[in-house]
Parts: structure tokens; C-alpha cells; sequence
């Protein structure tokens, strides 16, 4: 059985998928049904780049093994990444279809056996994802509606929507992407924490909700990636935190 928990099982099971659809099909449509996205053409193409990134990283991770045999296990690669490029959505499904042959399947899955040797991890189940989703959501609308200065508010809303970005490309980049967008919105947090702690009386839901949704994605990661999570306290406890005069010097 291949484990999907790694890069390699991820593109193996899209590509499987892929593989069985009609050639008649166009390529737009055998995407969207692969990725199982309902999104536009620009969805969709940042989709297949996507998954040109998740070849990548699984060759990156293949090379660091020496003891490998680089070339039995990553020779089908640059035949595999023919099905993405060039990326012409209204042409048939069967010219992109032929590069997706047994053989190339057959070595990405050799690719998944050995990454699970050291890269397991743990899927996010539906209940969670729509979880996540709908706080992410509901987020969005409550900062966009909120009365923060506009710097602040465009900038917590970029990070919300590099979030949604990740929940939308999570089949293809599990939760290494929802870690990486996480990153970003903590990182943001911290950089306007003095901000943020003058509106915590008029815009409380808006950060109770900030952190809740924060530690929430880093609860799943931390247990998916069996890391430690990137923070040991929802971020309204650390903007409790912030003293007096934290504020007083960034106001002189």
C-alpha cells in the first residue's frame, strides 16, 4: 500500500487519477477533476505549478539520501513534469495523459516507499478541514469589516488569504503549506502586536477570532508534522501580554 502521508504518495495519487481520466477529456477539466477543484482557469494553474513544486521537493528529498540510486528513482521525473508543461487548458487531456505512463508511476511510488522511511504525515480529516475553512472564512469577512487602521487590515488580510491559499492547495501540499502560511500571519502578528493591542477593546472578536484560528492550524500541524507547535498560547494571550510600556514608546 503506498502511504499518501509524503510528497511522493501526495503526486501518485493525483497522477493515478489523472491517468484514469478519458483522453478525450481537456486538460482544463482533467485537472480540476484530478485536484478536485471547482475553481477558474487561474485556480487551476496555480494548481498544476503547484505540483510542478511537489515534483521538485520529492527529487530534493530523494537526492538527500546518498545511498540511493538517484537515477532509478528520479529518471521518470522530467517525463512527468511533460504532463504539466507546457500548460495549454484547452487541449486535449490525451497528449498531457501519455506522459503518465506505468513506468513513471511505478518509480513514484518506489519515491513514496522510501520517503516513508523518514517522512510520515498525518492527513487532516474533512471535519477538521471544514473547520478550519469556516474560521478562516469567517475571519476574512470580520477583518474586513472591521475597523482596524487600513495598513493593518490589508495586512492581516493578505495573510488570511495566503491561509485559504494553502487550505485550497492542502491535497497537494498537506500541511507543510498550512505551516508556511501560519508562519506568515504569526509573523505578522508580531510585527503590528503594538497596533493589534491598542484595538483589542474595539476589535476584540476580530483578535479573539485571529487567535483562535491561529492556534488551531498550529495545534494540526504541530501534530501532523510531529513538531512542536510554533506557539505555546492563543495570540490574545500574548497581546494580554504586552505592557504599558510597549505602547507608551511606539506613541512618543
Amino acid at each position: 500500500m503506498i502511504d499518501e502521508s509524503n510528497p511522493a504518495g501526495r503526486l501518485h495519487k493525483i497522477l493515478k487519477k489523472a491517468k484514469s481520466l478519458p483522453d478525450n477529456e481537456k486538460v482544463k477539466s482533467a485537472w480540476a477533476k484530478a485536484l478536485s477543484i471547482e475553481g477558474d482557469e487561474v485556480d487551476i494553474t496555480k494548481a498544476v505549478i503547484e505540483l510542478y513544486s511537489l515534483s521538485q521537493e520529492i527529487q530534493s528529498l530523494i537526492k538527500m539520501n546518498d545511498s540511493l540510486n538517484h537515477d532509478l528513482y528520479l529518471s521518470s521525473f522530467n517525463q512527468i513534469e511533460r504532463a504539466f508543461f507546457p500548460l495549454n487548458l484547452a487541449n486535449p487531456w490525451q497528449n498531457s495523459k501519455r506522459q503518465l505512463t506505468d513506468e513513471a508511476l511505478t518509480r513514484l511510488q518506489f519515491c513514496a516507499q522510501e520517503l516513508s522511511r523518514f517522512y510520515k504525515e498525518e492527513s487532516l480529516s474533512k471535519e477538521e478541514l471544514d473547520d478550519i475553512i469556516a474560521r478562516t472564512d469567517e475571519l476574512f469577512e470580520a477583518l474586513y469589516s472591521s475597523a482596524l487602521p487600513d495598513a493593518l487590515r490589508l495586512s492581516l488580510l493578505e495573510e488570511i488569504q495566503r491561509i485559504r491559499n494553502a487550505i485550497a492547495q492542502y491535497k497537494i501540499r498537506g500541511a507543510k503549506g498550512l505551516k508556511e502560511a501560519l508562519q506568515g500571519t504569526i509573523g505578522a502578528v508580531y510585527a503590528n502586536q503594538v497596533e493589534l493591542a491598542k484595538a483589542s477593546d474595539t476589535e476584540k472578536d476580530v483578535i479573539e477570532r485571529l487567535g483562535k484560528l491561529i492556534d488551531k492550524i498550529d495545534s494540526f500541524t504541530a501534530k501532523a508534522l510531529k513538531i512542536h507547535k510554533i506557539i505555546r498560547h492563543p495570540i490574545k494571550f500574548i497581546l494580554e501580554q504586552l505592557d504599558d510600556d510597549s505602547v507608551g514608546e511606539d506613541e512618543t
